[in-house]
């Protein structure tokens, strides 16, 4: 066959390896137009530098063998393509997510070597009784507490809805779960509140009851907040107390507030009896 590139031009061509192009073909994903039946040398047709531009992008992308054999018949679909592009967009922002928790993780303990965060002050106090306009709601983890303060923020934009002249300086989340849970949170987020509550929103008016509390203040962003929960457990069990009631944080400087992880302090709180 004429017109055909070696394995060496079309490598340099399609910028991927000899080796990668012996993998992909090994796996069906870029068989050779012609390979010598006595030296296995392949050939290719420049026709097919566009497929292994697609499968080089794919690969960068992040997609793995399977999923690129999957993909490249939709190029011939562009809508089909799109949907299953964006869907591995998700993908990989949950994955960013994860590595950004890790990352925070990470630091922590480099902080913790280093001795820079300090010891964490575990006290008793009073904690006043708060009239707070509050949802309540099981959510898929954590992190998902921020959708209960976008729903907030829907109800504030609302005509008619919550006058934020009625919003107190007080603002928090109470976790409902006995143990901490993966997945499946029951957790509620309020603010002090003086006014009604709006209709069909999911919000309501409720009295938070004044209690006795162990707490701690935690700075910095939420991944590392255990550090400063074990804290306050070993404080609670080293006195022979236990806790009585759902464990609650008040969002001294949250993310409403201030853009910057590092900057966030959150008081902990544990109920006692």
């Amino acid at each position: 066959m004429s017109g055909l590139l070696s394995i060496g031009d079309f490598s340099r061509y399609a910028g991927l390896s000899i080796r990668m192009l012996r993998h992909y073909d090994e796996r069906g994903l870029l068989e050779p137009a012609e390979v010598d039946p006595v030296t296995g040398y392949r050939r290719y047709a420049p026709s097919q530098l566009s497929r292994a531009g697609r499968i080089r992008s794919l690969r960068d992308a992040g997609c793995g063998i399977a999923e690129i054999s999957e993909l490249l018949p939709l190029f011939d679909d562009p809508a089909a393509l799109s949907v299953r592009i964006e869907r591995h967009l998700q993908r990989l922002d949950e994955e960013a997510l994860r590595l950004r928790r890790q990352r925070a993780v990470a630091e922590s303990l480099v902080d913790a070597a280093g001795s820079r965060g300090g010891p964490i002050t575990v006290q008793e106090r009073d904690f006043p009784s708060l009239r707070v306009l509050m949802t309540r709601r099981t959510v898929a983890d954590y992190p998902a507490e921020g959708e209960l303060w976008a729903d907030l923020r829907r109800i504030l934009a609302l005509p008619g809805g919550v006058d934020s002249a009625e919003l107190g300086e007080t603002v928090g989340a109470t976790y409902f779960d006995e143990e901490f849970r993966d997945e499946d949170v029951e957790m509620a987020i309020w603010r002090e509140f003086t006014g009604e509550a709006p209709k069909a929103t999911g919000f309501e008016v409720v009295l938070l009851p004044a209690q006795r509390v162990a707490w701690a203040t935690h700075r910095g962003g939420f991944d590392t907040i255990a550090v400063t929960t074990e804290a306050i457990g070993a404080w609670v069990a080293d006195r022979g107390l236990e806790r009585t009631g759902p464990m609650f944080n008040v969002y001294v400087v949250g993310p409403g507030a201030e853009p910057n992880p590092d900057a966030w302090i959150t008081e902990v709180n544990v109920p006692l009896g």
